[in-house]
């Protein structure tokens, strides 16, 4: 019997955090480097970001709000909204208009067990603002692992401190990994004070590259990993972390 698959959510300190940029070239690299089949769940509603990286022109595709908002979730109409790439990665995107209804946690449960029992592993880009569309709860109940991504600047610092209380005080325990993006563009808070300003240990430092975020946009995430480069190199590392976590849990590859 299948186990259940893992959720990870990546989340940012504020806007332009890059944590889309992050998530989707994780999820490639998973699908590119490993057997596990992956998800990857955009809900950045009103965003064309993950729409234009992959060349989706069609506005009209099925997304999330389209399902009924109850526990009676349509799996046939589930499994139209869920595009197949050429690896073994699958693509659910975001609706381009924000919607009126509000979430309910129930509906979101259903649909997350259903996620795990057919994925191995579920990435989520997901902004906080979405808790906020939801009655009772919080999406973040369903991550196995959170990776929160923060500018080194003292507005993203500052929020990322929030976040983190936050996310703590919803669960007891929780998996919570800090990434700081771009932490070579300037301003920013000095490299040595980053670790003494932030309430929580960081885990990976992502240092910026133009060259890579041309790659990423013109020929899309999965190209980048043909480089040897630092940020190349930082962010397999994470894709590998989370490698682990399913071969801990499947057995070796």
């Amino acid at each position: 019997m299948k186990n259940s698959g893992i959720v990870i959510f990546f989340t940012g300190s504020k806007g332009g955090s890059g944590q889309s940029f992050i998530a989707n070239c994780i999820a490639n690299y998973i699908s590119i480097k490993s057997i596990y089949k992956v998800l990857m769940v955009d809900m950045n509603i009103g965003s064309r970001d993950s729409r234009i990286i992959y060349h989706v022109e069609d506005e009209e595709i099925m997304t999330i709000t389209d399902l009924n908002n109850d526990c009676n979730i349509d799996v046939g109409a589930l499994k139209k909204m869920i595009f197949n790439f050429e690896n073994s990665l699958n693509y659910i995107f975001p609706p381009l208009k924000y919607q009126k209804n509000i979430f309910k946690y129930d509906f979101l449960q259903n649909l997350f067990e259903i996620f795990k029992s057919n994925f191995d592993v579920i990435l989520v880009d997901c902004d906080m603002f979405v808790d906020f569309n939801i009655k009772d709860n919080s999406i973040f109940c369903f991550a196995d692992e959170i990776i929160l991504i923060s500018l080194p600047d003292k507005i993203s610092v500052y929020n990322l401190n929030s976040i983190i209380s936050y996310f703590c005080h919803l669960r007891e325990k929780i998996d919570i990994k800090i990434v700081i993006n771009k932490y070579n563009i300037k301003p920013s808070i000095p490299f040595l004070f980053l670790n003494s300003t932030i309430r929580y240990p960081i885990n990976h430092f992502i240092p910026y590259d133009r060259d890579i975020e041309n790659l990423y946009l013109t020929k899309g995430p999965g190209s980048i990993f043909n480089y040897n480069l630092k940020i190349v190199k930082d962010l397999s590392l994470i894709a590998e972390n989370i490698i682990n976590m399913l071969v801990d849990g499947y057995g070796e590859i």
